[in-house]
């Protein structure tokens, strides 16, 4: 992947997080007006996610090479940032006494949490105070999915892809073509006049957001399913703007690929220094508002300046150390013939 290329993906990536992080200082308990217009498009960047997520993991998997490497990668990745996440939202919500039924018996939640089943078929469960986590359901199973297909073989493939498709259940299928599109750039020949598509991919996504179709299709899908989707689908109820959404997405990624930009120049380092802990900040940004909010009640500038910093510190501390989770896991898996064999890969990159 080169260089330009990778550095405008870590600003994709950036900015999408910086979305969600000031979306939320415009809900409950913080209420910002100054952040509505950002809170409203704080799913889409989680959509942004999706569809980048399908293009850097099946990068990931050509680069692995084995099944085994790939699960190896994806895990410390995830677990990395995800189980210190999960500790300090604990904490955080117990500190400041923001205490639910899932805090009062985390020996039964836990496992939902880690396992990321929190949205299998109709299951409501939240990570704690934890509202980004339910993007991980999703993506980790995905993950899965996508990994047994690209590494099986025979029908026993598909048997187990379709098992675990059967266990998700039709939120998680809803979104899955997103993270398809993504997953698909790979295969696409090169796009012709890739900078003038990108120009026109850029101006589609800013008519969509203004002339409020997303809004206008999901409304019109959700009277024909008899409310269906709002009442049920939780975080997939808005699936059909999704789709539009996402397909611009997915143009811009592909345009980016081909239209050979240097858009950062001598500052790649630093977009992609930042971009490094992305993933941090979309995971622990929401806790620590409520534990900073605790603090200096309705300062929004304070609130945000304080969760930033300690986000940024969380990844600085975490988002490196991917070495001992996978080393962890390595010593966990050992046992199995499987895993002896496996050679030491090269880190995944924060991207992945």
């Amino acid at each position: 992947m080169r260089r330009e290329f990778s550095a405008s993906l870590d600003f994709i990536r950036l900015a999408a997080a910086s979305v969600v992080f000031l979306g939320h200082l415009h809900t409950k308990p913080f209420g910002s007006e100054a952040f509505a217009a950002i809170g409203a498009e704080a799913h889409s960047a989680v959509v942004v996610f999706f569809v980048l997520s399908g293009f850097v993991i099946s990068w990931a998997a050509k680069r692995d090479g084995t099944a085994a490497n790939y699960i190896v990668g994806r895990a410390a990745r995830i677990y990395s940032v995800a189980v210190p996440a999960l500790v300090l939202t604990y904490l955080l919500d117990v500190s400041i006494g923001h205490i639910g039924y899932q805090h009062l018996q985390p020996w039964k939640y836990v496992p939902l949490y880690l396992s990321f089943t929190t949205d299998f078929w109709f299951l409501n469960e939240t990570a704690f105070s934890n509202g980004p986590w339910w993007s991980l359901c999703y993506e980790v199973w995905y993950y899965v999915v996508f990994g047994i297909i690209f590494f099986g073989s025979g029908r026993w493939k598909w048997i187990a892809a379709g098992a675990c498709l059967a266990l998700m259940g039709p939120r998680l299928w809803l979104l899955f073509p997103i993270w398809l599109s993504g997953a698909a750039l790979h295969r696409v020949p090169r796009l012709p006049h890739a900078r003038l598509v990108l120009v026109a991919a850029l101006m589609g996504i800013v008519a969509l957001k203004l002339t409020g179709l997303e809004t206008l299709l999901n409304g019109r899908v959700d009277l024909m399913l008899g409310g269906f989707a709002k009442a049920h689908l939780r975080y997939s109820q808005f699936f059909a703007g999704d789709y539009l959404f996402a397909g611009l997405v997915a143009l811009v990624i592909w345009s980016l690929r081909d239209a050979e930009l240097d858009l950062f120049g001598r500052v790649q380092g630093a977009v992609a220094a930042m971009a490094s802990i992305s993933f941090s900040l979309y995971l622990t940004h929401l806790p620590l508002m409520y534990a900073f909010s605790h603090v200096f009640h309705r300062n929004i500038v304070m609130i945000a300046l304080a969760s930033l910093t300690a986000a940024v510190l969380f990844g600085m501390v975490f988002e490196r150390n991917k070495r001992i989770a996978r080393a962890l896991i390595l010593k966990v898996l050992a046992p199995f013939p499987m895993w002896r064999a496996q050679p030491p890969k090269p880190v995944p990159t924060a991207a992945e």
